[in-house]
Protein backbone atom coordinates (compact mmCIF):
# COMPACT_ATOMS: atom_id res chain seq x y z
CA UNK A 1 0.00 0.00 0.00
CA UNK A 2 0.83 3.44 -0.78
CA UNK A 3 -0.51 6.42 0.69
CA UNK A 4 0.10 9.96 0.26
CA UNK A 5 -0.59 12.26 2.23
CA UNK A 6 -0.18 16.23 1.92
CA UNK A 7 1.24 18.77 5.41
CA UNK A 8 -1.43 19.01 7.70
CA UNK A 9 -0.66 22.95 6.87
CA UNK A 10 -1.89 22.49 3.39
CA UNK A 11 -4.14 19.31 3.60
CA UNK A 12 -8.17 19.36 2.67
CA UNK A 13 -7.99 23.11 2.09
CA UNK A 14 -11.41 22.78 0.45
CA UNK A 15 -12.39 22.36 4.38
CA UNK A 16 -14.24 25.82 4.67
CA UNK A 17 -13.64 25.16 8.83
CA UNK A 18 -11.31 27.13 11.01
CA UNK A 19 -7.13 26.28 10.34
CA UNK A 20 -7.36 24.07 13.53
CA UNK A 21 -9.92 22.46 12.96
CA UNK A 22 -9.08 21.44 9.08
CA UNK A 23 -5.69 19.91 10.30
CA UNK A 24 -7.27 18.06 12.50
CA UNK A 25 -9.89 16.63 10.09
CA UNK A 26 -7.23 16.08 7.59
CA UNK A 27 -5.15 13.74 10.01
CA UNK A 28 -8.46 12.26 11.19
CA UNK A 29 -9.38 11.01 7.92
CA UNK A 30 -5.61 9.86 7.11
CA UNK A 31 -6.25 7.78 10.42
CA UNK A 32 -9.01 6.31 10.12
CA UNK A 33 -8.20 5.22 6.53
CA UNK A 34 -4.63 3.92 7.97
CA UNK A 35 -6.29 1.79 10.45
CA UNK A 36 -8.81 -0.38 7.73
CA UNK A 37 -5.54 -0.72 5.83
CA UNK A 38 -3.94 -1.84 9.06
CA UNK A 39 -7.02 -4.49 9.80
CA UNK A 40 -7.17 -5.91 6.19
CA UNK A 41 -6.15 -8.99 5.70
CA UNK A 42 -4.02 -8.62 1.66
CA UNK A 43 -2.16 -5.66 3.07
CA UNK A 44 1.55 -6.85 3.85
CA UNK A 45 3.11 -3.44 4.20
CA UNK A 46 2.16 0.27 4.23
CA UNK A 47 4.00 3.28 2.89
CA UNK A 48 3.01 6.74 3.88
CA UNK A 49 4.20 9.15 1.84
CA UNK A 50 4.87 12.44 3.67
CA UNK A 51 7.45 14.93 5.41
CA UNK A 52 4.87 16.02 8.26
CA UNK A 53 6.17 15.37 12.11
CA UNK A 54 3.09 15.04 13.03
CA UNK A 55 1.77 12.34 10.75
CA UNK A 56 5.22 10.73 10.64
CA UNK A 57 5.01 10.97 14.34
CA UNK A 58 1.18 9.10 14.43
CA UNK A 59 2.47 6.25 12.21
CA UNK A 60 6.12 5.47 13.55
CA UNK A 61 6.42 1.92 14.06
CA UNK A 62 2.96 1.24 12.20
CA UNK A 63 4.07 2.03 8.88
CA UNK A 64 6.97 2.47 6.71
CA UNK A 65 7.76 6.53 6.25
CA UNK A 66 9.05 8.06 3.40
CA UNK A 67 9.60 11.99 3.41
CA UNK A 68 8.94 13.50 -0.28
CA UNK A 69 9.58 17.27 -1.15
CA UNK A 70 6.32 17.89 -1.10
CA UNK A 71 5.98 18.60 -5.32
CA UNK A 72 2.68 17.61 -5.73
CA UNK A 73 0.51 13.89 -5.34
CA UNK A 74 2.19 12.22 -8.31
CA UNK A 75 5.68 13.04 -6.99
CA UNK A 76 4.52 11.67 -3.73
CA UNK A 77 3.04 8.61 -5.23
CA UNK A 78 6.46 7.90 -7.22
CA UNK A 79 8.71 8.34 -4.13
CA UNK A 80 6.30 5.32 -2.17
CA UNK A 81 6.23 3.00 -5.56
CA UNK A 82 10.10 3.92 -5.79
CA UNK A 83 10.36 2.62 -1.84
CA UNK A 84 8.71 -0.57 -2.67
CA UNK A 85 11.12 -1.12 -5.62
CA UNK A 86 13.90 -0.75 -3.46
CA UNK A 87 12.56 -3.41 -0.74
CA UNK A 88 11.78 -5.46 -3.49
CA UNK A 89 8.26 -6.17 -3.10
CA UNK A 90 7.34 -8.33 -5.73
CA UNK A 91 3.49 -8.60 -5.25
CA UNK A 92 0.80 -6.36 -5.96
CA UNK A 93 0.47 -2.91 -5.19
CA UNK A 94 -2.31 -0.06 -4.51
CA UNK A 95 -2.23 3.57 -3.88
CA UNK A 96 -4.93 4.89 -1.57
CA UNK A 97 -5.82 8.25 -1.09
CA UNK A 98 -5.69 9.53 2.52
CA UNK A 99 -9.26 10.57 3.16
CA UNK A 100 -11.44 7.82 3.30
CA UNK A 101 -13.21 8.26 6.97
CA UNK A 102 -15.49 5.32 5.88
CA UNK A 103 -13.05 3.34 4.98
CA UNK A 104 -13.22 -0.41 6.82
CA UNK A 105 -11.14 -3.66 6.56
CA UNK A 106 -13.37 -5.62 5.56
CA UNK A 107 -14.22 -3.24 2.43
CA UNK A 108 -10.64 -3.05 2.08
CA UNK A 109 -10.33 -6.72 1.35
CA UNK A 110 -13.27 -7.08 -1.49
CA UNK A 111 -11.64 -4.01 -2.81
CA UNK A 112 -8.47 -5.95 -3.25
CA UNK A 113 -10.20 -9.13 -4.16
CA UNK A 114 -11.80 -7.68 -6.86
CA UNK A 115 -8.72 -5.98 -8.21
CA UNK A 116 -6.91 -9.71 -8.45
CA UNK A 117 -8.53 -9.76 -11.78
CA UNK A 118 -7.30 -7.15 -13.34
CA UNK A 119 -3.51 -5.94 -14.57
CA UNK A 120 -4.24 -2.16 -13.47
CA UNK A 121 -7.53 -0.96 -12.16
CA UNK A 122 -9.18 1.70 -10.35
CA UNK A 123 -11.94 2.91 -7.90
CA UNK A 124 -14.30 5.84 -8.80
CA UNK A 125 -15.23 8.32 -6.43
CA UNK A 126 -18.67 8.36 -5.56
CA UNK A 127 -19.15 11.13 -8.28
CA UNK A 128 -17.65 8.97 -10.97
CA UNK A 129 -15.38 11.44 -11.90
CA UNK A 130 -12.07 11.18 -9.00
CA UNK A 131 -10.82 8.08 -7.64
CA UNK A 132 -9.73 7.00 -4.63
CA UNK A 133 -7.98 4.11 -5.28
CA UNK A 134 -5.36 2.61 -8.19
CA UNK A 135 -4.10 -1.02 -8.31
CA UNK A 136 -1.50 -3.02 -9.85
CA UNK A 137 0.02 -6.23 -10.21
CA UNK A 138 3.23 -5.28 -9.62
CA UNK A 139 5.50 -2.03 -8.94
CA UNK A 140 6.51 -2.44 -12.82
CA UNK A 141 2.61 -1.66 -14.04
CA UNK A 142 1.90 1.12 -11.36
CA UNK A 143 0.00 3.69 -13.57
CA UNK A 144 -1.68 7.00 -11.76
CA UNK A 145 -3.94 9.98 -12.92
CA UNK A 146 -4.60 11.30 -10.12
CA UNK A 147 -6.46 14.75 -10.21
CA UNK A 148 -9.25 16.81 -11.97
CA UNK A 149 -11.50 13.89 -13.89
CA UNK A 150 -9.41 11.28 -12.84
CA UNK A 151 -11.50 8.62 -13.56
CA UNK A 152 -11.80 9.30 -17.18
CA UNK A 153 -7.87 9.66 -17.20
CA UNK A 154 -7.40 6.77 -15.49
CA UNK A 155 -9.85 4.63 -17.93
CA UNK A 156 -7.96 6.31 -20.94
CA UNK A 157 -4.75 5.45 -19.29
CA UNK A 158 -6.16 1.26 -20.02
CA UNK A 159 -6.97 0.87 -16.12
CA UNK A 160 -10.07 -1.61 -15.47
CA UNK A 161 -12.90 0.78 -13.43
CA UNK A 162 -13.65 -2.09 -10.38
CA UNK A 163 -17.31 -2.19 -9.90
CA UNK A 164 -16.71 -4.23 -6.30
CA UNK A 165 -20.00 -3.20 -4.07
CA UNK A 166 -17.41 -0.87 -1.63
CA UNK A 167 -19.14 2.39 -1.08
CA UNK A 168 -17.84 3.51 1.72
CA UNK A 169 -14.46 3.51 -0.14
CA UNK A 170 -15.60 5.20 -2.78
CA UNK A 171 -17.01 8.32 -0.15
CA UNK A 172 -13.79 10.21 0.16
CA UNK A 173 -14.26 13.81 2.13
CA UNK A 174 -13.24 17.45 0.16
CA UNK A 175 -15.62 19.41 1.59
CA UNK A 176 -18.08 19.01 5.44
CA UNK A 177 -21.29 18.41 3.26
CA UNK A 178 -19.51 15.14 1.96
CA UNK A 179 -19.67 14.41 5.88
CA UNK A 180 -23.42 15.81 6.06
CA UNK A 181 -24.86 13.48 3.34
CA UNK A 182 -26.64 10.97 4.47
CA UNK A 183 -24.79 7.77 4.69
CA UNK A 184 -24.74 3.64 4.78
CA UNK A 185 -21.66 2.99 6.99
CA UNK A 186 -20.55 5.47 10.05
CA UNK A 187 -17.27 7.49 9.90
CA UNK A 188 -14.35 5.76 11.93
CA UNK A 189 -13.36 6.16 15.62
CA UNK A 190 -10.60 9.36 14.57
CA UNK A 191 -12.58 11.46 12.43
CA UNK A 192 -15.89 10.68 15.12
CA UNK A 193 -13.93 12.65 18.05
CA UNK A 194 -12.72 15.45 15.96
CA UNK A 195 -16.15 16.06 14.55
CA UNK A 196 -17.65 15.43 19.02
CA UNK A 197 -14.81 17.78 19.40
CA UNK A 198 -15.76 20.62 17.35
CA UNK A 199 -19.46 19.58 17.85
CA UNK A 200 -20.40 19.57 13.93
CA UNK A 201 -23.42 17.64 13.78
CA UNK A 202 -23.20 14.97 10.95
Amino acid sequence: MVVPIRSLRTAKSRLRVSGAMRSQLALAFFLDTIAALEGCTEVERIVVVSRDATIQAWVRGRCDIVPDGETGLPAAIDCGIERLRRIRHSGPVAVVLPDLPYATADAVDMLFDSAREHLRAFLADATGTGTTCVTAASTDAVVHRFGPNSASAHAEAGLAALDAPVPNLRNDVDELADLRRPRAHRVGDATSMVLNRWRVPV
